[in-house]
C-alpha cells in the first residue's frame, strides 16, 4: 500500500495551512489545534477544538484507527461519537467530525477501493437512534430494545455489538473484534489482545441469544469473522 493512497480531505473547518488534500503516513497524525509551541500534524484554529484532540495511527495489519484523545467536545465517524481513548477502525469514505463540526474530514484509503463496484451507501443513524421493525438502537444511551423492552447485556456484550452495528452490512473482522472489545487487554508489548476464537465465538453465541428473534442477524462471515445483515429488516 503506497503511503499517497492514504490521505485527508478538509470539507469543513479553518486549518493553519493551505493543505486540502493532507497525507496520511505510516505512523501516527496528530488532529488538534495550533497554540503556542503545540503545532499538530493537522493543525486547525478554531477555539472548540482541542490542542490534542484526535490521533490516527496504522498499525502492522495495515487498519487505520483514530482515537479521541479526551478532548472536550469529541469526535464523530459518519455521525456516530466515538468513545475517548478507545481506537476506532477508518474505512474509505469515513467522515471524520471534530467539536460537532468545528472540522469536518473525509478519510480517503484508495487501497480500499475496487473501482469497479458501486459503492454502498454509509449507514447513518438519525440523531443516533434507529428503529429496525422492533428493534430500537440508541447509540448514545448504548440501549438496546425489542418491541420497546429493554434487554440487559454486559458491557461486553454491548461492545459487541454496537461494534457490528454501527458496521452493518460490512463484515468485521476477528481482529478488529479483538481491539474494539477487549482493549484492556493491548499492552505496550501487545498490539493485539490475546484472545482466542472461542472466546470470541461464546460472546457471539450469548449475544444472540439476547438478541432473540433478531439473532439470527448476526451471521458468521467464514475466516474472516461476523457482520450485522440488515437487508432485510
Amino acid at each position: 500500500m503506497s503511503i499517497q493512497n492514504v490521505y485527508l480531505s478538509i470539507k469543513q473547518g479553518e486549518i493553519a495551512t493551505n493543505q486540502n488534500r493532507i497525507p496520511i503516513s505510516f505512523n501516527e497524525t496528530l488532529l488538534g489545534r495550533t497554540w503556542g509551541d503545540d503545532f499538530p500534524d493537522i493543525p486547525f484554529t478554531s477555539q472548540y477544538i482541542s490542542r490534542k484532540h484526535a490521533l490516527i495511527s496504522f498499525d502492522k495489519e495495515g487498519n487505520y484507527t483514530i482515537v479521541d484523545l479526551m478532548s472536550k467536545h469529541g469526535t464523530q465517524v459518519n455521525h456516530i461519537l466515538i468513545e475517548k481513548n478507545k481506537p476506532f477502525f477508518l474505512r474509505d469514505g469515513d467522515c471524520i467530525s471534530l467539536a460537532s463540526g468545528a472540522a469536518v474530514l473525509i478519510f480517503h484509503n484508495l487501497s480500499e477501493q475496487n473501482l469497479g463496484d458501486t459503492l454502498d451507501m454509509p449507514l447513518v443513524l438519525d440523531k443516533y437512534i434507529n428503529d429496525l421493525n422492533g428493534l430500537t438502537v440508541n447509540v448514545v444511551k448504548r440501549e438496546i430494545l425489542i418491541d420497546g423492552v429493554r434487554i440487559h447485556l454486559t458491557s461486553k456484550d454491548t461492545e459487541l455489538f454496537l461494534l457490528l452495528y454501527q458496521r452493518a452490512n460490512s463484515a468485521v473482522s476477528y481482529s478488529e473484534i479483538k481491539i474494539k472489545v477487549w482493549p484492556e487487554r493491548i499492552t505496550k508489548d501487545i498490539e493485539q489482545p490475546d484472545v482466542g476464537r472461542e472466546e470470541i465465538n461464546t460472546l457471539l453465541y450469548r449475544l444472540r441469544k439476547k438478541l432473540g428473534k433478531y439473532g439470527h442477524k448476526i451471521v458468521s462471515v467464514p475466516r474472516y469473522g461476523y457482520m450485522f445483515d440488515l437487508d432485510d429488516m
